[in-house]
């Protein structure tokens, strides 16, 4: 029952009684076999493995039915790595360095960059900081390690490359600025004079609703400039597919920071025309304003 126990413990439960330790304790010696034939050169210990599938199973209503619902070898990995265990970080690359090259190569030409992003997302996972601990012991399991990894990848690749575009899109935003302040198109410069201040705190605020997915696509494409059909690649979808997800996240920023305003000012039906427009018009400048590189890493 050494399993069962361990298990409850790292819930911080009573043990659990009888029969059902037993079914528990059979059902966690299942997965570490699943583990080990996995991984037959990876060391890892029966426990730590155990109270490290409990804390991946805790936010489930039922943790020991989340069991069945958790990809045990690739958690048999993370541990591993956790651990420190001899081996593990090659194991690791060879599991998921393939997904993470095919990351990098749809966006990245460089290759001095694509080494940099792939040692940096190296660290971040399998090493950390002082502040910091490894992001592997963040992965609960829940989906394939190489898709985890591939996301974090493209965080870290949207932080690296926003260091290139910033300047670019600085002088964007400038020119931006100059052509909406002299458009022959009164009834926006009005409202966009107005309600600037509502107009950035709505802006923010509806960002702030959307998914993490639904951000992180608009902040590559628009703040790293990186093209539809790479973002399709990146998620393993078509590029169709990631064009309808992009245009479905503008339409719920736009449709939110409409709906702000017009609850917030208790503007005129003419009024909120006008602001239609300049949301309009500035989404693409703000949204690249206010998705900060704080907002890139999780």
């Amino acid at each position: 029952m050494e399993l069962a126990v361990a298990f409850w413990t790292e819930l911080t439960r009573a043990g659990a009684p009888g029969a059902e330790a037993e079914k528990l304790n059979a059902r966690l010696a299942a997965l570490i076999v699943r583990g080990r034939t996995a991984h037959p050169d990876l060391a890892v210990d029966d426990l730590a493995f155990v109270r490290h599938l409990a804390r991946c199973a805790s936010n489930a209503p039922d943790a020991t039915s989340a069991l069945e619902q958790l990809h045990a070898e690739d958690l048999y990995l993370a541990c591993a790595c956790l651990a420190g265990a001899a081996g593990a970080a090659a194991r690791f690359e060879d599991r998921c360095g393939p997904r993470l090259k095919a990351v990098l190569a749809t966006t990245v030409k460089s290759a001095d960059l694509r080494a940099e992003i792939r040692q940096r997302v190296l660290d971040v996972l399998l090493v950390g900081s002082i502040d910091t601990p490894a992001k592997i012991a963040g992965y609960g399991g829940q989906g394939p390690l190489d898709s985890w990894t591939a996301v974090v990848a493209q965080r870290q690749l949207a932080t690296l490359l926003r260091r290139d575009t910033s300047e670019q899109r600085a002088r964007e935003g400038a020119a931006m600025e100059a052509a909406l302040g002299g458009a022959p198109q009164p009834e926006v410069a009005f409202a966009k004079q107005r309600y600037r201040a509502e107009f950035e705190r709505a802006m923010a605020d509806a960002l702030a609703v959307l998914e993490e997915r639904e951000r992180l696509l608009l902040r590559l494409q628009l703040v790293s400039q990186i093209s539809v059909e790479s973002i399709g690649k990146m998620y393993g979808v078509a590029q169709a597919t990631a064009s309808r997800w992009l245009a479905s996240a503008r339409d719920r920023l736009q449709t939110e920071v409409v709906r702000l305003l017009r609850e917030r000012l208790g503007a005129s039906p003419d009024e909120i025309a006008s602001l239609a427009g300049v949301v309009a018009s500035q989404i693409d400048l703000s949204i690249s304003r206010l998705l900060s590189p704080d907002d890139v890493a999780r």
